[in-house]
């Protein structure tokens, strides 16, 4: 009798721990129903806000119906009989000149040089090309981008050719497809700076400019372990791993040049990317857009602007993990880390002398050249 008591007490132990487990997770549940109604989804697009997921992609549907399709056609003028092209005004006497036209310049199609296969879109074109990726990637038929992602491709479409955007600043007329990069614009033409980091009190126009400011200059890290997506050759962080294997890729991994496709007018120079041209421009030009607030000097990149105001700010940002040591430049506070490391890397080609600076190796080599003493 005692042991069927003994097993009875313990089968009701069992159930009722049970359902203490049962009505901890069901509190849980409740938990995150309670913080999910409080949660409200906002549509990038449009100022509209929903109560749930699921009603914000409904939403979106929406707006790909509303998209406007750019219809090319032509137009009869009778008074002056002939055919007008409705999208470049161009003039034609017969109308199959207007057709050929038409299909020759507006009605462009993308074929396939794998398949063969014709498209009438970009999109489509670089959707099919991932059927001839290794890797399953799309990839834009007007440049070199790819992407695992259609939806990225659209957008790369869409806002790197086509053109196309939900806002546009009325002050500069620049486009925006998010809502909040588009209101924190306005800050870029009103002067002000209201983000700012609550460490070191830097300011910044952009939420997104803090929280890169914040991830790169004030994680917590223990000595010998890499932070997340820190890069384990340079040293330098990143706020995305996407970031980070872009630059492994491009300056650890790099087997092949950039194709330098971008030349310029001038002096003939190359350069992998339009914006790299478009500011070595302004060498030949005289252009210069960033002005110092604190004197009369003006630079022809934003960052020259940024590394010249620190002199009168006095700002140092760049501290050596060894002394503690400022810098106003990461250059410098690179160099002088070698210091504490003993790293070398340039190496006298006659005498095989090795120096932790290019600018010493190159003193070294200028006393050579003149019969001085090597220090």
């Amino acid at each position: 009798m005692n042991s069927e008591n003994a097993v009875a007490s313990s089968k009701t132990k069992i159930k009722g721990d049970s359902e203490s487990t049962a009505t901890e997770q069901n509190k849980k549940k409740r938990r995150k129903r309670s913080a999910n109604f409080d949660k409200t989804w906002i549509c990038k697009k449009c100022p509209e806000v929903f109560s749930t997921c699921r009603l914000l992609k409904i939403h979106r549907k929406s707006h790909l119906k509303n998209d406007p399709v750019e219809v090319h056609t032509y137009k009869y003028d009778a008074i002056q009989d002939i055919y007008v092209c409705s999208t470049c005004s161009a003039e034609f006497p017969d109308e199959e000149e207007a057709k050929d036209h038409i299909k020759s310049r507006h009605e462009k199609e993308y074929k396939c040089k794998e398949c063969g296969k014709s498209f009438k879109t970009p999109y489509e074109m670089g959707c099919h090309l991932a059927v001839h990726d290794a890797d399953g990637n799309s990839k834009c038929p007007l440049c070199s981008y790819k992407t695992p992602k259609r939806g990225a491709l659209l957008i790369h479409i869409n806002y790197v050719h086509l053109r196309k955007f939900s806002y546009f600043c009325e002050t500069c007329g620049k486009g925006f497809n998010d809502q909040l990069i588009y209101k924190e614009h306005a800050n870029e033409h009103l002067g002000l700076r209201p983000f700012t980091c609550v460490v070191c009190e830097k300011s910044f126009t952009y939420s997104r400019y803090l929280y890169t400011h914040q991830v790169r200059a004030h994680r917590v890290q223990i000595d010998g372990q890499l932070l997340p997506n820190q890069c384990p050759y340079c040293n330098r962080k990143y706020s995305k791993p996407e970031t980070l294997e872009k630059h492994l890729l491009e300056t650890h991994f790099k087997t092949t040049p950039h194709e330098k496709k971008h030349l310029c007018v001038t002096c003939g120079k190359g350069f992998a990317q339009r914006s790299k041209l478009v500011m070595h421009e302004r060498v030949h030009t005289g252009y210069k857009p960033y002005a110092c607030k604190y004197c009369e000097k003006c630079f022809t990149k934003k960052d020259y602007l940024v590394m010249h105001e620190r002199v009168h700010s006095g700002e140092k940002p760049f501290s050596c993990e060894y002394c503690g040591k400022c810098f106003n430049q990461g250059a410098p506070l690179r160099i002088h880390l070698r210091i504490h490391t003993g790293e070398k890397p340039y190496a006298c080609p006659i005498c095989l002398m090795r120096f932790s600076s290019r600018g010493a190796l190159n003193l070294h080599k200028n006393c050579i050249a003149f019969n001085s003493i090597p220090f």
